[in-house]
């Protein structure tokens, strides 16, 4: 009885160490988004986009930490489309970008699994490295609006065509994971290095092309690096 007692204790007592660990960090970099499945454009070219995050990671224990993040990026594809003049005499390929959003919002809930490595000559963790699962909601935030250009100043008004196409607003649901790393300079600031690919489903009120690209479903995958700041305990 006297052994359960002191069990019991040791573990409620690492609870509340680890209820005293949490950290908070904000990210920025870059993100990448794949053909957007199920929409009528989708764009063959790829665009390398902003990408920025702010999250809360709470330790549950030494190996499980759980948190939420709330990101920014936007979702561009490019493409060239062949253009025509009234003679059917082509114009050559011009080059026309495809803006899915040009605010793509998501909060998601994160469970980690966490490898903390600890500094040699002292108990607190030098570094760590997590990965994991996130689930959540996007929102987009887009116009519609279509943009015109001319192939060359001297071209004639008539032959003027679509430079870049922004889909409708909307929101939808998401799934991903993360990978990353976090190198502590001292017991309380890092340095973080994250890998997270969502798979987001979209609806929006677009009533172009016959709804062609109101719903789609798309991968996207923010690489970003940022600061770390860990309060309570770091010795877990």
């Amino acid at each position: 009885m006297k052994s359960f007692l002191l069990a019991a204790s040791a573990v409620l007592l690492s609870g509340t160490v680890y209820a005293q660990s949490y950290e908070v960090g904000i990210n920025a970099g870059v993100s990448t988004t794949t053909k957007p499945h199920k929409s009528l454009y989708q764009g063959n070219n790829n665009v390398y986009n902003y990408a920025a995050e702010v999250n809360f990671k709470y330790n549950l224990t030494e190996r499980w930490q759980m948190g939420v993040a709330v990101g920014l990026t936007k979702w561009q594809r490019k493409d060239e489309w062949a253009l025509s003049n009234a003679n059917n005499m082509s114009l050559g390929d011009q080059e026309v970008r495809l803006v899915l959003a040009k605010n793509a919002v998501s909060f998601a809930l994160q469970l980690n699994h966490v490898i903390p490595f600890y500094e040699q000559y002292e108990d607190f963790v030098r570094s760590a490295l997590y990965f994991g699962v996130s689930a959540g909601a996007v929102v987009v935030g887009n116009d519609g609006k279509v943009n015109y250009s001319r192939v060359n100043p001297n071209t004639p008004a008539e032959y003027t065509y679509a430079s870049q196409y922004n889909f409708e607003g909307g929101y939808g649901a998401l799934l991903g994971f993360q990978v990353g790393y976090t190198y502590y300079l001292s017991e309380r600031i890092g340095l973080n290095f994250d890998i997270a690919p969502k798979v987001a489903w979209v609806g929006t009120n677009d009533t172009r092309q016959a709804r062609g690209n109101s719903d789609y479903n798309l991968w996207y995958i923010p690489t970003t690096v940022g600061l770390h700041i860990r309060f309570g305990s770091s010795r877990y």
